[in-house]
């Protein structure tokens, strides 16, 4: 058990001033060098997170403002966080909570909404707001607290005041044990205290603080980048740091620089699968196991993913913004159409710039195209919504299954639609230009200059790399329904590829048309039914239980039954809101969510392999 954290009394301006007064110099103001720290201090926003009692997993906060020169304040807590579109309501997440003026007495307020609170401030100096939040979720974007890390996303957790948003901050961790370390894009000194520019910057700026914490270094020129591990992994080091390296050369190659100096792997590594992450500005926060296979391929291979995923949000949402958010609002759903450039075109990237790099050999990347082609093509609401509503939509159900055949997924369809895009630009300018140049000019035209882009500007740059009007493919792609099988294959014929298809080896999905729900291994729980496939047309619902087969009772041998009895009809026994039904399917000769797979052609030609060379940086 580590030692219990304990709670400072915050910096009090007015004890300061009291001393200075107490050597009888002439004023106060008069002191040349301690007013200049006074200043500084007095229109800094004071935080201070301390915690005991890890069992508990509350954190105990205190948030100061120093400077209060109206009859009433504002005080509001963050609804979302910046890389979830989804409202969060940390709210629901703090117990205690109670306001001060600066002789510690206490203040008049009411809440106003969930997350926000109106202060009487009349006649008040200072404003000291105390109160606790329960940090007990251990993913990429939320707080964590137990007897062996106090890890903290501060968007979930830190108050702030509308007026003052843009004031500089200052966070004090305050008892943590001697012999802790703190992971973070902050830099914080030898007494636990960092200083922000304001409260976006905070905001964006997650820390782990513990004793278990390993810390490796590598740079790519002048910049520089640490991983942080917390959890019980035993990283091939020199392998890790290679494969880092070269994934994140590439992209700053593909840039011209990184947008910050130097950048944190935050990583969080229970021993439990799982796989989250949350993109920052100069860090990224990622959960994933379990931790004690971290060098084994498949949890390996995720671990480079979702890292070079992250990396590359630096540059696209977090600096390349779309103008709905910049800045960032924290009390409401923040609504754009570019989620498909935010997080499809990222999703597009990550992948390739791991083959670019070499980390990833061609057919480790068709693997992962292999899967996202299946997340879109195996669902059918890509026949109802468009990739730009489905921008617009992750805020209401983008985290969620939803209603059967709704929706699309922004990430991957628009991981797809960044292909066919990047292909046209290539052939339109003979491998001239391509997305890449698109996504330069976004960082350097928008970003750089500090202001965030519209759709219409996307749609221009666009239009003005490949020399061609680009609206009608966008009408089709992005604002229409127009299908993805056509473009895909003629995008891939361009680099010498093809899209192979083949029948799923699982008989209920191939030959009945429906498939059970991954999470209920030892039952078999409808999680999908194709649109008149046999399953259909005989009346099977999602979320209905098949417990036998013509009769006969499963004992987790579905397959096998089906397999069985093939070529004829067949008699699903159901349980459906707890009463058990027959579902008779009649077979027919249709097959249902085929096997999608990316080849290259054995006979492609001097052209597409020069292509394919250029985009994918390896020869074919």
């Amino acid at each position: 058990m580590r030692s219990n954290f304990t709670t400072l009394q915050p910096f009090n301006f007015s004890t300061l001033k009291t001393i200075f007064q107490s050597f009888n110099f002439q004023s106060f103001n008069s002191i040349t060098v301690p007013l200049q720290l006074t200043k500084a201090f007095s229109s800094m926003i004071l935080y201070s997170i301390s915690a005991q009692n890890p069992h508990r997993h509350f954190i105990d906060i205190e948030v100061v403002n120093p400077v209060v020169n109206t009859d009433k304040l504002l005080i509001q807590l963050p609804s979302w966080r910046p890389g979830r579109y989804e409202l969060a309501n940390f709210a629901q997440n703090i117990q205690q909570w109670q306001i001060f003026d600066e002789n510690d007495n206490p203040l008049r307020y009411k809440k106003v909404t969930k997350d926000c609170w109106e202060i009487e401030t009349s006649g008040v100096s200072q404003v000291k707001v105390v109160y606790n939040y329960f940090a007990n979720q251990l993913d990429a974007g939320a707080s964590y607290y137990d007897e062996n890390q106090l890890y903290v996303n501060p968007v979930n957790c830190l108050v702030y005041f509308p007026e003052y948003i843009n004031d500089k901050c200052r966070l004090s961790l305050k008892g943590l044990p001697a012999d802790y370390k703190v992971a973070s894009g902050m830099n914080f000194n030898q007494f636990y205290e960092a200083e922000l520019s304001d409260f976006h910057e905070l905001a964006d700026s997650p820390f782990i603080a513990s004793n278990s914490l390993t810390h490796e270094v590598y740079s790519v020129g002048e910049f520089v980048f640490h991983i942080w591990i917390q959890g019980e992994a035993q990283p091939d080091w020199n392998h890790v740091k290679m494969d880092f390296y070269n994934f994140s050369r590439v992209q700053i190659e593909m840039f011209g620089e990184l947008p910050v100096r130097e950048y944190h792997f935050l990583f969080q590594l229970p021993n439990f699968k799982f796989y989250h992450g949350v993109e920052h500005l100069n860090s990224t926060v990622i959960a994933l196991g379990p931790g004690y296979k971290l060098m084994s391929p498949d949890v390996y291979n995720d671990f480079l993913g979702i890292s070079s995923h992250e990396l590359f949000h630096s540059w696209n949402i977090k600096s390349i913004r779309p103008i709905e958010m910049f800045p960032y609002d924290y009390t409401k759903e923040n609504y754009t159409n570019l989620g498909y450039v935010a997080e499809g075109v990222t999703t597009y990237y990550g992948d390739l710039m791991l083959m670019r790099g070499g980390v990833y050999p061609w057919q480790e990347y068709a693997m992962e195209v292999q899967k996202f082609m299946h997340r879109h093509f195996h669902v059918f609401g890509r026949y109802y919504q468009t990739l730009s509503e489905s921008s617009y939509d992750t805020w209401l159900d983008g985290y969620k299954p939803g209603i059967p055949d709704r929706k699309v997924n922004m990430y991957v369809k628009g991981m797809m639609v960044a292909f066919i895009l990047d292909m046209h630009l290539r052939y339109d300018t003979n491998n001239e230009k391509s997305l890449d140049d698109v996504m330069r000019i976004l960082y350097n035209d928008f970003a750089k200059k500090g202001k965030g882009y519209s759709e219409e500007d996307y749609l221009q740059i666009v239009s003005e790399v490949s020399g061609n009007d680009y609206r009608r493919f966008f009408e089709e792609y992005i604002w229409g329904l127009m299908p993805l099988e056509e473009a895909l294959e003629e995008a891939y014929n361009y680099i010498g590829c093809s899209i192979a298809l083949t029948s799923s080896p699982i008989i209920y999905e191939s030959h009945f048309g429906f498939k059970l729900k991954s999470e209920t291994a030892f039952k078999n729980i409808i999680g999908q039914v194709a649109p008149d496939s046999p399953a259909d047309k005989a009346g099977l619902s999602i979320n209905d239980e098949v417990i036998g087969v013509n009769g006969l009772i499963l004992e987790n041998n579905l397959h096998d039954f089906l397999t069985i009895e093939m070529g004829k009809n067949v008699t699903l026994n159901i349980i459906r809101n707890k009463k058990q039904m027959d579902i008779n399917m009649q077979q027919t000769s249709e097959e249902y969510f085929p096997i999608y797979t990316v080849v290259k052609i054995p006979i492609a030609n001097p052209k597409q392999r020069e292509n394919f060379q250029k985009w994918a940086g390896v020869a074919f």
